[in-house]
């Protein structure tokens, strides 16, 4: 069976008209499977009729002989044998009929819907009604069905609401039919069971049956136990394995034979077989041999469907082969299904009733899950155009002036200019160039305005467009003389009369008035000899008055009825127009997300476009913005999106997505985009990028120097804030004075992330920051004095015992600061960030020391706690840095320039930090630091006004747990910004929440409520881990439910994955007590605990007396 909830199919066969058409479909199946939209070990195969008339019954056959013979040759056999069908679950669906209201047909009509991202598996998609109908069957009827052969018609809209329970033993060996519940009113025009009480077993089949039918039929109504219904034929059926090998059976018996493309090429003489008044109706009960044989009880069928069989030469072929049927199939057990929480729409020629089927889709009231029913699907608006909320646009562009009224539907079009669509009209597969001579026109309201690619010719295979135009009410087949038939929603004569046209320009002089119809009228011109027609045409036919010079140019034309044009649809070149249309769209809404810094997630497109062959245009379409932005945020997020489409083109083969970016043949483009030539740097790493195409592993390569480049121009968007940072000259220290500073750690209690470039540029972000001092200290610090030689002395963890001393006499020994992990490189970026230094000077390191001060500086830093601390050390220390030799070097600064400054600084080390580590730890006791979406990123700090009281409360009961593990902030960042850059949905919502979070828990402080101060230190925790998935150790996640009813709350501080943890502990003075708690916890040999204590000063700077 495969996954629970679900059938393992192994095998899916759709049925064609042509071969062309199957080629096509065989890739849109493909296309679903590489897209995790269908089962990957299914095998696909589209199965041409292999006559014009074959029917269903015939086309069943043949597909399930086509099936046999694959999975006969799979299993090694070199003839078809029916073994194979016992251990397998086939599903046949029937794709062939023609339907006036989509060019594809009513599989292929897209409907008003979109993958929800659940079960979208990060796919972009349109919905066709095959998809439903796939989805239905497979997760909520197949479900623990025995192997055999399912058959679905694709002429409905099907619904069921939650997966059915069928007691799949009572359907072992014979056939199982699908029946829905359906008012009598309705199933008048249908096909209904006849079931025998309490069974279900099948007794007849009825078409179009009358009074005495309904009841003969009628059953209690499954919604009302008080009414009646009637089992309507669904279109859905279940062959057990043994009643398919019977079934199978038939491809070899003469007559039958015809069916298949054996008899095709046997040149034997079609001949049409209905699945259910033919196959299926002779295994009821209560059908005798002569009755079924003779045709009788599906003369109503045939009427309608099979008008050749009610005389002529066939009816004796017919008679032949219901005689074998009736020899090879009696006695297969049929019993029926009431699908009783369900709902069946046949797909009419009503126009009327397509409309309503989109607007308000049956599908849409029982909804799933697995989709999301929208107004837009797949859609680009363009400002300036207005579309009213009841109308719907499917995989569509519309730009410029474009007037959508109430209950319309725009689907696979590409309108442009100045167009007013009214309402409950229909516009579909218009194309750019069709809708120029839309532009300033307005389309009456209830109008059905389609485009039509055509294969004509037979074998020339002449390609063309045609368009077509009715009324939402016009019937397709009422009689011309009735007065009920309409064309664009008025009567016949009325239109007859405004565009001057006789009825005999329309309909063969020999056709009585009877047989002339809307769906045969030659109304639609296609060629004319001398000019070229199309749309205008068949707007005139829609509204236009009479015009002499419009009425010749139509008679001379070449004309077709919607019944030819239908009869030509080049149904491959209309999948192939969709996909292409769907690139386009796709295209015009990436360029707008981006241009305009939308959170709309475009992986999902990406993803399509490296599945379906259009990678290529989405990487120009990404370059081209890139290069055109004036922001470089824009343009990172660009390269973010280029190294999606390189890892959505790599797959699951190209090896891991992080790894090393720095391969020489990138370094002069990244160059050109640290020296601020986007558009240069840019065209540079496309040209390259050329050279990584080949192969899997090379395009994952290429997608991690897109995001190294997307780093650079990060750290530029960013260093736009140098603008908040001002200094003013003062006089230097004296020599041989340190300069003292001191700083408290901190700790995030929530909104972190927020503070993370480019999430708080482009969203916005808030976090609450505690200075807290460790066990009574002050753990972090820097000291600076003058000294009389021309030299920089950088002493590192100067109060340990394994001090560093990196010694610059060059400027060259300052180079390298930007690499983070070279000696001394915030000290070396902190002497060019304050402009103690100047690397781009023609002057020595000497000379610029001996000009500016007389002399060089000896710096060294220190901190008191382990490395990967989560408490914000770095950023920190960058604060006291600055501050000490902004003020040895004579400058004076404000609090704001400074934060602003060590961002600067975190940019120049290429680590891309964020502000909220030395907002918290060089500002007083609890703050909140907080910044708008945009560029230049300016970040403001309040702080949190508390009583003397919750501080003595903060102090005793907030404890710090190390917990021996040490993070890897870097890794997790990567994943997190890769995740933000793709817009995943639940990333942005969980930044959102991350912000309300930090102003919740500035609200608990200040009303001095710790219950609630620790829930929102429990829900940051869990908002944490929706950012890093695997930030929380095991032995974490073990200490936190041991500690957890001691607790108010708990969290690991910054990005998590080890370091420290803070508790918010419900007793005051709680060590003992979680050291003993922690002691029974399995992996916490290593932890220590230490107090806190809230800060009240932030960063302090002394000079030296």
């Amino acid at each position: 069976m495969g996954d629970a909830g679900a059938t393992k199919w192994t095998a899916i066969a759709l049925t064609c008209q042509d071969i062309q058409t199957a080629q096509a479909v065989q890739k849109e199946l493909e296309y679903r499977q590489r897209k995790g939209q269908i089962d990957k070990d299914a095998l696909l195969l589209t199965v041409e009729d292999p006559q014009a008339r074959t029917g269903s019954g015939g086309a069943t056959l043949n597909a399930l002989l086509v099936v046999a013979e694959y999975l006969s040759q799979r299993k090694g056999h070199t003839v078809v044998t029916s073994d194979v069908l016992f251990d397998a679950r086939i599903l046949i669906l029937h794709v062939s009929r023609e339907f006036p209201y989509d060019s594809c047909g009513r599989a292929w009509t897209t409907l008003p819907v979109q993958p929800a991202e659940s079960a979208a598996v990060g796919y972009d998609s349109l919905i066709t009604n095959l998809d439903c109908l796939l989805h239905t069957i497979t997760y909520k009827i197949s479900i623990g069905s025995p192997a055999g052969v399912w058959v679905c018609s694709t002429d409905m809209l099907l619904c069921v609401s939650t997966p059915m329970e069928i007691d799949w033993q009572e359907h072992q060996s014979g056939v199982c039919v699908f029946a829905v519940p359906a008012a009598e009113d309705y199933a008048k025009n249908h096909g209904m069971y006849r079931l025998q009480k309490e069974s279900n077993v099948v007794q007849d089949l009825m078409y179009h049956g009358g009074a005495t039918a309904m009841k003969m039929c009628s059953i209690p109504d499954p919604q009302d136990p008080l009414a009646k219904a009637v089992p309507l034929v669904s279109g859905l059926v279940f062959f057990s394995a043994r009643a398919a090998e019977r079934l199978l059976s038939l491809h070899v018996v003469p007559v039958l034979d015809a069916c298949t493309y054996v008899g095709l090429d046997s040149g034997v003489k079609p001949i049409h077989l209905s699945l259910f008044f033919d196959i299926l109706l002779c295994m009821g009960n209560d059908v005798t041999m002569e009755t079924f044989v003779s045709g009788e009880l599906s003369r109503d069928y045939d009427k309608l469907n099979r008008k050749w069989l009610i005389e002529g030469s066939e009816v004796m072929a017919m008679k032949s082969a219901r005689s074998l049927l009736w020899k090879h199939l009696r006695g297969i057990g049929m019993k029926a299904v009431i699908m009783k929480d369900s709902s069946y729409s046949y797909m009419t020629t009503s126009g009327a009733d397509h409309m309503k089927n989109l607007i308000k889709c049956p599908l849409e009231v029982k909804t799933d899950e697995h989709l999301l029913w929208s107004q837009f699907n797949h859609a680009y608006v363009e400002d300036g155009c207005s579309v009213e909320d009841t109308s719907i646009v499917i995989n569509s562009a519309l730009e410029g002036a474009i007037q959508v009224g109430p209950k319309a539907v725009i689907s696979h079009c590409h309108l442009k200019g100045a167009i007013q669509i009214g309402k409950d009209s229909l516009i579909s597969n218009i194309d750019i160039d069709a809708s120029q001579d839309l532009d300033q026109h307005k389309l009456s309201s209830g109008i059905l305005l389609q485009g039509f690619q055509l294969q004509l010719g037979g074998s020339t295979k002449h390609l063309c467009k045609a368009y077509t135009v009715m009324g939402k009410f016009d019937s397709l087949q009422t009689a011309y003389v009735k007065g009920t038939s309409t064309f664009c929603n008025s009567p016949w004569v009325v239109f007859l009369t405004r565009t001057g046209i006789d009825k005999e320009d329309l309909w063969p002089v020999h056709q009585t008035d009877y047989d002339r119809t809307l769906f045969n009228a030659k109304l639609f011109p296609i060629w004319n000899a001398s000019e070229t027609v199309g749309i205008k045409e068949i707007l005139w036919l829609e509204g236009g008055e009479q015009d002499e010079v419009m009425l010749q140019r139509w008679r001379s034309s070449w004309r077709l009825s919607l019944q030819e044009i239908l009869s030509c649809i080049d149904v491959p070149g209309e999948l192939s127009y969709r996909r292409a249309l769907f690139s386009t769209v796709g295209l015009c809404k990436v360029e707008n997300v981006l241009k305009n810094n939308k959170n709309v997630s475009l992986l999902p497109f990406f993803k399509t476009a490296a599945v379906e062959g259009y990678a290529q245009q989405t990487l120009s379409k990404l370059d081209q913005v890139a290069m055109t932005t004036d922001s470089p945020g824009v343009a990172a997020r660009c390269l973010a999106c280029i190294a999606d489409v390189l890892g959505a083109m790599a797959g699951d083969k190209g090896g891991l997505r992080s790894g090393p970016a720095a391969n020489q043949a990138f370094q002069d483009a990244f160059q050109l985009l640290r020296n601020g030539q986007i558009s240069s740097g840019i065209e540079a790493l496309a040209k390259e990028r050329n050279n990584w195409l080949d192969r899997p592993e090379l395009l994952m390569r290429a997608a991690r120097h897109y995001e190294g480049a997307e780093q650079i121009l990060i750290c530029q968007a960013v260093m736009l804030s140098k603008q908040f940072v001002t200094v003013t000259p003062s006089e230097p220290t004296p020599m041989d004075k340190w300069v003292t500073g001191t700083c408290p750690a901190r700790i995030d209690i929530s909104g972190g992330w927020t503070d993370t470039p480019s999430i708080t540029y482009e969203r916005g972000g808030a976090v609450i920051d505690a200075a807290i001092q460790v066990d009574g200290k002050r753990p972090i610090g820097a000291k600076v004095k003058r000294i009389s030689e021309l030299q920089l002395i950088l002493v590192l963890d100067s109060d340990q015992t394994h001090s560093v001393q990196v010694t610059c006499n060059e400027l060259s020994d300052l180079a390298d600061y930007c690499n983070p992990k070279a000696p001394g490189a915030l000290l070396k970026a902190a002497f060019c960030c304050a402009e103690v230094i100047n690397l781009s000077s023609n002057q020595t390191l000497q000379e610029q020391l001996q000009e500016k001060y007389g002399g060089g500086f000896e710096l060294h830093t220190w901190s008191n706690l382990p490395h990967g601390s989560g408490l914000g050390t770095s950023s920190i220390l960058a604060g006291a840095v600055l501050a000490v030799l902004w003020k040895a070097s004579g400058k004076c600064y404000d609090h704001q320039s400074l934060i602003h400054a060590v961002l600067h600084l975190e940019q120049m080390l290429t680590t891309g930090g964020g502000w909220q580590d030395q907002v918290g730890g060089l500002t007083a006791k609890i703050n909140i630091g907080h910044c708008k979406a945009g560029l230049p990123l300016k970040v403001d700090m309040d702080p949190v006004e508390i009583s003397e009281d919750t501080v003595k409360k903060f102090n005793e009961h907030l404890l710090l747990v190390y917990t021996g593990k040490t993070r890897l902030a870097r890794n997790l960042l990567q994943d997190v910004l890769r995740n933000w850059h793709a817009k995943a949905p639940y990333i942005v919502e969980n930044c959102n929440q991350l912000v309300e979070n930090a102003w919740r828990c500035v609200d608990a402080f200040k009303a001095g409520d710790f219950e609630k101060v620790g829930a929102c230190m429990d829900t940051y925790w869990r908002q944490k881990k929706v950012m890093a998935p695997g930030c929380e150790p095991l032995v974490v996640q073990r200490m936190m439910s041991a500690l957890g009813p001691h607790a108010y709350g708990q969290a690991l501080a910054g990005a998590g994955g080890g370091g420290f943890m803070y508790v918010l502990t419900k007793e005051p003075n709680a060590m003992e007590t979680v050291k003993e708690i922690l002691a029974g916890v399995e992996g916490t040999e290593d932890i220590t605990i230490h107090t806190v204590t809230l800060d009240e000063e932030g960063l302090r700077v002394e000079v030296e007396e």
